[in-house]
Order: C-alpha cells, then structure tokens, then sequence
C-alpha cells in the first residue's frame, strides 16, 4: 500500500507541475500578445477583441489550477510564528491537524463548487461578455482546483506523519 501511495504521489506531483509549467506558457504566450494586440490597433487592421477576456479566464484558470503546485513547492502564504516556537513533536501535530482542516475546507469547497457547476450546466448559463465560455466551465475549474487542494493537503499530512516531518516554507521557484 506504502508502494502505491509513493508512486500516487510522484505521479500526482509531475501532474501539478505540469499544470503549472502549462499555466506559466500561457502567461508568456499573453505577454506577447498583448503589445501584438497595441501593435494591430496602432496599425488600424483590426485587433484582437477577445484578448481581455481571454486573459481574464486564463487568469483565472491559471490561479486556481497551479494553487496545488505551489501549495506542494511551501510558496503559499503561511506564518510560522506559532510553529516555530513549538517543540518538534507538538509542531508536528499541529501541521497535521491544519492538514486536516485544510483538506476538509477543501473538499467542501470542491462539494460546493460541484452543485454549482451541474447546477450551471442544467440551466445553461453564459456570461455577460464578448467571450462567452459557459458558466459550468468555469465553476467546473473551481471544482477541480479544490479537489487537487484536498489531495495536496491529505497527501502533506501523510508526509508529515512520517519521520516527524514538518514542513518548511520555500522561496517558491
């Protein structure tokens, strides 16, 4: 079992990464097109309407969806005041229990965001924009997002129950 939950998660681990190798492509890829876009406007042949609103989603999309990676990489805001001052053993327990609740807020949050989705999906709702992508997509990200959270937070608090682990804060990249 120890063999299948290592394996689950060196797999789940490149999955995350590769979201937010993909999440950091399109910001780049946004970076580009947006003088491209002054650039067409300036010229007068036209522009890329879409643009704004593109980025706006992909914005979104990208926020929510690379929040597992950097929960994973300790580049989430965190204050460990409390922690640091704690003996090891109690430290440990407590980045367990805040594991726990982190998981159980998740997977509400993903329980939620769920109902929302099918809910937009039955009723077919699009927004008020130029670039309708239908609501149940969006929420369906959300979804997505808070059950790759709930899987980070049960799989850090296995991680911390061994060895009398406690995670360390990461400058991130």
């Amino acid at each position: 079992m120890t063999d299948l939950l290592n394996t689950f998660e060196a797999k789940f681990i490149r999955f995350n990464t590769a979201i937010a190798i993909g999440v950091a492509i399109s910001i780049g890829i946004f970076t580009l097109l947006v003088p491209f876009d002054f650039m067409l406007r300036k010229l007068r042949v036209g522009g890329l309407e879409w643009l704004n609103e593109g980025a706006e989603y992909f914005l979104f999309f990208g926020i929510f969806l690379s929040a597992t990676w950097v929960l994973q990489q300790g580049a989430h805001v965190r204050v460990d005041i409390v922690i640091s001052n704690l003996p090891v053993r109690a430290a440990a327990w407590l980045e367990r229990a805040m594991d726990l609740v982190g998981a159980v807020l998740c997977a509400i949050m993903a329980y939620l965001g769920a109902r929302s989705t099918f809910s937009s999906y039955l009723l077919g709702t699009l927004p008020d924009k130029d670039l309708r992508i239908p609501n149940w997509i969006i929420l369906s990200v959300f979804c997505i997002a808070f059950v790759l959270l709930t899987i980070e937070f049960l799989l850090r608090y296995r991680r911390a129950g061994q060895h009398g682990y406690v995670a360390e804060a990461s400058a991130g990249f």
